[in-house]
């Protein structure tokens, strides 16, 4: 995500160096991956490494359509677009024409559960409106298979005419993961178990078609007790600070029509904008102030969300009560470049609610 924040659209060398920068020798990555991301730490030019690998061919493995649901998110409104970017982004490291098949397969996918997350369509229909823009491949094949296996097709039997990620390859695994993700475009959980329950590459199998579900339930849409089991999340290129910030049912509608990734603008009589620095003083004034005020229905949130410390080092930290009552104060024309710098989701956390009876 650090490229579309930083340009707007994927910058290719700057995603290369990123990945470079984040690799990791103890992930299981394929052969040919480790020899890459290796050689492009040591400054050797990507676009000739991709383009080498398997004496030419180019690299069909998962990889690009593990990373691009976002992307899809992110154009979601220009599928055309969404097309392009998610090419982009596979070239770094994937480079056949199966794979770059792949990536935007999943980018459009997880576009259309963004655009009709709330009027979901059947799986033969969400599936239809992914096909057109996947170039010709034996991916738009298998793709084109997914949509006519009938309603009562098994796991089993799906992941034995699609494929199940055994092979290693993009035409083995895209078509199987978007039909799993078409079953439960709104249940995070059911679309997981059903998409593991076929066996053969899991991680990577549930990684994609997670990817394209959560676009469409939201964060909130994942267990709780699953986002607890989880190994933290990586901080990118640059350090995080983790910010919380109480909010109402309007101002959250703000955030959710955002893609969870902004605070809407300041009205006129709020020219500053607090976020605060850890959760128990958040939830004191989500559940003392906002779930007790008629104007939000007496219902009060709190959220969470990570900031580039770069960015808030030009701001001091406020301390105004106990030492748990800390906060920033961003001036209201600030707000637009504070959102730029949040990185990943802006998630709720706590929900309070006052009887009122």
């Amino acid at each position: 995500m650090s490229t579309l924040q930083e340009y707007g659209e994927i910058n290719q060398d700057y995603l290369a160096q990123s990945f470079a920068k984040q690799y990791d020798s103890q992930r299981g990555y394929g052969a040919a991956m480790h020899r890459l991301l290796t050689q492009i730490c040591n400054g050797e030019s990507w676009q000739k490494l991709a383009s080498s690998l398997f004496n030419g061919q180019g690299s069909y493995g998962n990889g690009a359509a593990m990373r691009v649901a976002p992307i899809g998110a992110f154009f979601a409104e220009d599928l055309d677009l969404v097309v392009k970017q998610a090419q982009a982004s596979a070239e770094i490291t994937h480079t056949h024409p199966e794979a770059i098949a792949d990536a935007i397969a999943v980018a459009v996918a997880a576009a259309w559960a963004w655009r009709l997350k709330d009027s979901l369509p059947s799986k033969e229909d969400f599936l239809n409106l992914v096909l057109p823009y996947v170039p010709e491949s034996e991916v738009s094949a298998k793709i084109h298979q997914a949509v006519n296996l009938s309603e009562n097709t098994s796991v089993q039997l799906a992941a034995a005419i699609l494929g199940n990620g055994t092979h290693v390859s993009a035409q083995d695994t895209v078509p199987f993961a978007l039909w799993c993700a078409a079953q439960h475009l709104d249940n995070y959980e059911e679309a997981l178990w059903l998409t593991v329950s076929g066996l053969g590459d899991r991680d990577t199998t549930c990684a994609i078609a997670g990817g394209i579900v959560a676009v469409s339930t939201g964060v909130e849409g994942i267990p709780t007790a699953w986002v607890q089991a989880r190994e933290p999340l990586p901080k990118g290129d640059r350090e995080t600070i983790t910010l919380f910030r109480p909010t109402g049912p309007k101002e959250l509608a703000l955030i959710k029509e955002s893609g969870d990734s902004e605070f809407p603008p300041r009205l006129p009589e709020q020219p500053i904008f607090y976020p605060v620095l850890n959760e128990e003083y958040a939830a004191q004034i989500a559940r003392n102030w906002n779930a007790a005020s008629t104007d939000t229905g007496y219902i009060g949130y709190v959220t969470r969300f990570q900031v580039r410390a770069e960015f808030l080092s030009r701001y001091s930290v406020k301390t105004v009560g106990g030492s748990i009552h800390q906060e920033y104060w961003i001036p209201a024309e600030d707000l637009p470049e504070f959102n730029r710098n949040i990185v990943g989701l802006i998630e709720v956390i706590a929900e309070f609610r006052q009887s009122t009876t």
